[in-house]
């Protein structure tokens, strides 16, 4: 029993007691528990109230927090909701013997929340494990459980509670280094979560345990350990087209080949350097896709124009509906790309002092020389602004909506700026059009001057452009932006024009409490706060 005194807050989600002092006065007795479930505690409504609840164990963690050991599980208490279960007082000896078992956990419940005071999902604060009451042992060998085909996951059973572990088995075609691996059995494919620190050659047979999750598309399996249980055999990949990836069937979206070793062709159309991998823009007839290539020593991507044979691993992206909406390839090495055709040397660039050395030939040759220049601007209109010479506004989707799927995969944050160019109308209204061209022109240059080559920048169409940064640290953020107003400010310095680029600047950072929101809602949030930014600069103008 303890009298504390105080003074009422806010808090950053629920009320507070802001403490003065807090004096002991005796021993109490801790009232009973009342053992609630996933309904019960949806939406935090049971902040800081003492209670059980009952689940499975998917996985334990031992971590430093505030300067002392804490123990994390995760627990399952109904259907894939997951509450992570912080506690402060354990032994070595306690470790290994929970992952797999069902507990009922006796606790203080706590929420996880976003600066917006928004819930994000819950957690509880145990004091000892004497308060971890095991229902049901886990098995001695979680191997022992029978094993079922890839594509049964997460199928109708008509079963309430937690979700049970599940035994898979297939040969691995990819390897994520940290963060998981794919198998593939027969024509079906799998994306495993694991932890585990080993990782496995690439053909090797392997067994899977682990939790079903619902993935981008198809289902995953989570909190997984594995077991290699028979040599190497290489698979070969499935020769497809493009165009098979995502079909429309009897109305719904279908991709048949989500997490299978494939092969298709494409022409390179852009590359983007990361710091451990090329991101790589290809065309295949209408369809346009995504690789992912890791970057080997001073090893460099083809040459933009390239034909090539892709082999790696269909990753389908989905709508918050998850229905199928894009598509990329994750290679292994240098090797998935095969070369089938050179970039045409008559590129754009080429074309005029061609021209030139060919004036004796001129007739013969201009009609190939403007279909040539003609499919070389073409494939650069396909991804490109025309007038900046920045992605346009699809080009900008298709390469932004990977880099934010890959980032929710791999527990990671991005930036997101949503830039406007302020009273853009008024400098078209005022020096004319061509002005205003220019102006969307100095805009695009001081953007590429002050972000990184490794970032994607866009322009969505009028006056409005946007950037995604795969960093999401505070510092960085405060950095960008003193950044880019340092830029403007000393362009507007040396610039002889009629008028001063103004832009207003709207920062989303992305991390996981939106990971369920697609590409374009974020585009929307971030252009909320852009304006709510305008707004606020124009009533502290008046």
């Amino acid at each position: 029993m303890v009298e504390v005194n105080g003074s009422t807050g806010p808090g950053m989600f629920a009320p507070v007691v802001v403490v003065q002092s807090v004096k002991v006065l005796g021993e109490g007795t801790l009232p009973k528990t009342r053992l609630l479930d996933s309904t019960d505690l949806a939406g935090g409504k049971e902040d800081s109230q003492w209670l059980s609840v009952g689940g499975i164990v998917r996985s334990e963690n031992v971590i430093s927090s505030w300067g002392r050991s804490v123990l994390i599980l995760v627990l399952d208490i109904g259907r894939g909701e997951l509450i992570n279960v912080r506690v402060h007082d354990f032994s070595p000896a306690d470790l290994h013997r929970l992952p797999g078992a069902t507990v009922i956990v006796r606790g203080v419940c706590g929420t996880v929340f976003n600066d917006r005071r928004q819930f994000v999902g819950l957690r509880m604060f145990v004091s000892n494990l004497d308060n971890v009451k095991v229902e049901k042992p886990a098995p001695a060998n979680p191997f022992d459980i029978p094993s079922q085909p890839i594509d049964s996951l997460l199928r109708f059973d008509g079963q309430a509670g937690a979700i049970n572990r599940t035994r898979v088995r297939g040969v691995v075609t990819y390897v994520e280094r940290g963060h998981g691996l794919y198998i593939q059995d027969r024509r079906e494919g799998v994306f495993i979560e694991t932890a585990q620190a080993t990782s496995p050659r690439l053909g090797s047979q392997l067994e899977a345990v682990g939790y079903p999750a619902v993935g981008q598309y198809s289902p995953e399996l989570a909190d997984a350990m594995f077991r290699i249980v028979g040599p190497p055999e290489p698979l070969s990949p499935l020769a497809e087209d493009a165009s098979s990836m995502i079909e429309t069937k009897d109305g719904f979206s279908s991709a048949p080949f989500d997490s299978v070793l494939v092969r298709i062709t494409g022409r390179l159309l852009e590359e983007v350097p990361r710091a451990d991998e090329y991101l790589l823009l290809f065309q295949n007839g209408t369809s346009l896709f995504t690789a992912r290539l890791p970057r080997a020593g001073n090893q460099s991507a083809p040459a933009k124009g390239s034909l090539l044979s892709i082999s790696g691993i269909c990753v389908v992206n989905a709508d918050e509906a998850h229905e199928a909406r894009s598509f990329e390839i994750f290679l292994r090495s240098p090797a998935d790309l095969v070369l089938l055709k050179r970039a045409p040397w008559w590129t754009a660039g080429h074309a005029g002092w061609v021209v030139a050395l060919l004036l004796v030939v001129i007739l013969v040759m201009s009609v190939w020389l403007v279909v040539a220049q003609r499919q070389a601007r073409l494939r650069i209109l396909t991804v490109t602004d025309p007038l900046t010479g920045l992605y346009n506004r699809r080009g900008f989707l298709l390469l932004a909506e990977q880099e934010w799927k890959l980032a929710v995969r791999r527990k990671l944050s991005l930036l997101l700026f949503y830039i406007d160019l302020d009273e853009f109308k008024k400098i078209n209204d005022t020096w004319g059009h061509k002005e205003g061209d220019l102006a969307l022109q100095s805009v695009a240059g001081l953007l590429r001057e002050s972000f990184r080559t490794t970032d994607i920048i866009g322009r969505l169409g009028g006056d409005e452009f946007a950037v995604v940064a795969i960093d999401a640290s505070e510092p960085f953020r405060i950095g960008m932006e003193e950044r880019l107003a340092k830029t403007v400010q000393q362009s507007n310095e040396k610039s002889d024009r009629p008028f001063h680029i103004s832009l207003s600047v709207g920062v989303l950072t992305c991390d996981g409490s939106l990971r369920a929101l697609p590409l374009e809602d974020l585009l929307g949030k971030a252009d909320a706060l852009m304006y709510q930014l305008k707004r606020d600069r124009k009533s502290r103008a008046k």
